[in-house]
């Protein structure tokens, strides 16, 4: 049978908006929403069951479910531009449809594995109540369910049950789900998100401890397969339900480990934008703490970040990280046209006239823009207006410019300046963000620590292949 990609919509907590997708099937939709009030009824009302549509349960379900990709391949076909009101409206359209089928299906003697398809309907109509008793039904009549139809309608239960508060009847579902196959580490997170969500709700914080850490277990799996801003918000918001459930416990340690734990994946991905969220938490939950010192100490192993991709080189033969081990790498995440950027240049400057015969590289890394001070400019136009900008403020490293946003997308970069320190073996130690007297401050004294470092002496030769030449 073929797959939709259809959603759950997670619970919205008191601590965090934390939204998911259930991906298990593609075939249980909108479970997340609040109940229909009415609307269901009337349309039932209006249009009353199709007592003589003699089609499956399955068929039935198919049908609606693939309503509105039908109208949007028919709208496409005739060339129809966008529009969210008739978006909307084809929605609408489709849940009326799914509410006339559940009602010609409700009306039959079903058998057990037929109620599976009953529930669909109702939850695809949001009749939330109906999909929540025709799942049971299915599970309860058929005890040897397996697969994704099994999962589905355990997923639903648990959901549902969460809502309303039922959550022994949520834990054994989830247990269930946990125990079974198939399952997909998004599906897990929405799960647990509902749970937590529930016990917040009922201030039972021991038992929504639990369900925090697989929150953030199954985050950590789910997030790699998303784009780097729904991967860190997907980790960032784990973290912040499982820290604020350790501080509602009393554990204050254990909550900053959970930060520490993150900051520790920001570096390991690396995601500046992800060491940013890691660093306000922290602070949230210590607002006095020295985050330098407890950041000088490498407690996460080794994570060699992604090769930078360039178009264009300035001042600097073009080279890879590799070639720089044995080296104190800076990557400075910048572009002409930011303010913060330009706070920043003279620090750089002075570290590179401080650290250069010490290992020390600086990388300016930016892209390509197609415009600069209000002008349109075409590729040698930016590149001779770069020249420029770099004799005008004195910049004595070299540029690596991108003509596309993949070194954002490695680097998780969501603002500029950003600037990743690299040791001597590649890895990303410390991650700056901004161009405050403190960020300042923390990058001077980490990069004085791994100039000390001492240097592999099988990289020692790296240094003479990457030398830079100053304008």
């Amino acid at each position: 049978m073929k797959r939709s990609p259809l959603f759950f919509q997670v619970l919205v907590c008191s601590l965090i908006l934390a939204h998911g997708a259930l991906a298990q099937s593609g075939r249980v939709k909108d479970a997340g929403t609040a109940p229909v009030t009415g609307e269901a009824n009337k349309v039932s009302e209006e249009k009353p069951a199709l007592v003589n549509d003699t089609r499956t349960a399955v068929q039935l379900y198919e049908d609606a479910n693939s309503y509105v990709q039908k109208k949007f391949a028919e709208f496409e076909k005739r060339g129809m531009p966008y529009d969210q009101r008739l978006e909307e409206k084809i929605k609408q359209e489709q849940h009326d449809l799914a509410t006339r089928y559940a009602t010609t299906l409700a009306a039959r003697k079903l058998e057990p594995k037929d109620t599976y398809y009953l529930g669909l309907l109702y939850n695809l109509a949001r009749n939330y109540e109906g999909a929540l008793d025709a799942m049971r039904r299915f599970l309860s009549g058929t005890p040897d369910a397996a697969g994704e139809a099994a999962q589905d309608a355990r997923a639903l239960i648990v959901i549902q049950a969460s809502k309303k508060g039922l959550l022994p009847e949520a834990e054994s579902r989830l247990a269930e789900y946990a125990g079974n196959q198939p399952q997909v580490a998004n599906d897990r997170y929405v799960l647990e998100n509902w749970m937590v969500s529930a016990y917040f709700n009922k201030q039972d914080y021991e038992h929504a401890l639990p369900h925090a850490q697989e929150l953030l277990n199954a985050a950590k799996l789910a997030a790699k397969k998303k784009d780097f801003s729904e991967r860190d918000k997907m980790l960032n918001d784990a973290v912040m339900l499982l820290s604020e459930t350790e501080l509602k416990l009393k554990k204050k340690d254990a909550a900053i480990a959970a930060v520490r734990e993150l900051r520790n994946f920001a570096l390991q991905l690396p995601s500046g934008n992800l060491y940013k969220l890691a660093l306000r938490r922290w602070l949230q939950i210590e607002p006095a703490a020295d985050l330098f010192k407890l950041f000088e100490t490498a407690d996460t192993a080794a994570a060699i970040p992604p090769e930078i991709v360039a178009k264009e080189w300035m001042d600097l033969q073009p080279m890879k990280l590799a070639d720089l081990r044995g080296r104190v790498v800076l990557l400075d995440f910048w572009a002409p046209w930011c303010g913060p950027c330009r706070v920043t240049f003279p620090r750089l400057q002075k570290c590179h006239e401080s650290y250069k015969e010490k290992g020390l590289v600086i990388l300016g890394m930016t892209d390509f823009y197609g415009h600069a001070e209000g002008k349109q400019l075409t590729p040698a136009q930016e590149m001779d207006y770069l020249r420029n900008f770099k004799k005008k403020f004195r910049l004595p490293y070299g540029f690596a410019i991108a003509d596309s946003r993949d070194n954002d997308r490695n680097y998780g970069i969501s603002g500029i300046p950003t600037t990743f320190l690299l040791d001597r073996r590649g890895a990303v130690r410390f991650i700056s963000i901004g161009s405050s007297d403190e960020e300042a401050s923390a990058l001077n004294r980490m990069i004085k620590k791994l100039i000390e470092e001492p240097a592999e002496p099988s990289k020692q030769a790296s240094r003479n292949g990457a030398e830079q030449t100053s304008p």
